[in-house]
C-alpha cells in the first residue's frame, strides 16, 4: 500500500501531472485507492481543502472514498511514537512544525500497514535541523518513494497502450 503526503499530490498539480496535461495520472490515483493499493490520511485532505484551487475540487469529489482515511486507533498509537522522537531529537519549533502536519500521520499510516510513504522529500544529514520525512522513515524502518517510484510500483503508466 502506498501512503501519498500532501506534497506528492501539490506538485503533481504543479508540475508534470497538472489536470490539463495529465488527467490519466488522477485516474490513476482514484483507480488504485478504489482497490486499496493506496491511500492519505484525512489530515492529507484537511492540508489540501487549504488551497482553494483545482487540487482541492479534485478532492473534494474525492472525500468519502478510499484515498483518504480516519486514523485508526493502531495508527494513532504509532504517530504518538513518531511524535515522542521527533520531539526528543529535533529542537521544539522544528518539532512543532512537523508535527503539526499531515506527514507524520502518513508514516504512521505506512508502519500500521507495513506500506510505502510516497514522497518528494530527500534524505538529510543528521546535522539537519529540519525534520523530513525520510529521516523518520529510516528511524523507524518504513519504506519510501517518490511519485515515479509509486507509478513503477504500481505498474501505471500515463501511456496508452
Amino acid at each position: 500500500m502506498f501512503w501519498l503526503d500532501s506534497d506528492t499530490l501539490v506538485r503533481a498539480k504543479n508540475q508534470a501531472y497538472a489536470f490539463d496535461i495529465a488527467p490519466g495520472f488522477w485516474e490513476i490515483i482514484k483507480r488504485n485507492a478504489k482497490s486499496g493499493k493506496l491511500a492519505s490520511p484525512t489530515l492529507v485532505y484537511d492540508e489540501i481543502a487549504r488551497g482553494g484551487d483545482e487540487l482541492t475540487d479534485w478532492a473534494n469529489g474525492e472525500r468519502g472514498t478510499k484515498l483518504f482515511v480516519e486514523p485508526d486507533e493502531k495508527t494513532q498509537g504509532l504517530m504518538k511514537e513518531i511524535a515522542d522522537w521527533v520531539q526528543k531529537s529535533y529542537e521544539r519549533q522544528q518539532a512543532a512544525f512537523f508535527l503539526r502536519g499531515a506527514d507524520p500521520w502518513v508514516i504512521a499510516a505506512a508502519m500500521n500497514d507495513r506500506g510505502v510513504v510516497v514522497t518528494h522529500e530527500v534524505l538529510v544529514g543528521q546535522d539537519s535541523k529540519r525534520v523530513k520525512i525520510p529521516n523518520v522513515c529510516l528511524k523507524f524502518d518504513v519504506k519510501y518513494t517518490d511519485c515515479y517510484g509509486m507509478l513503477r510500483g504500481l505498474k501505471e503508466s500515463l501511456h496508452h497502450k
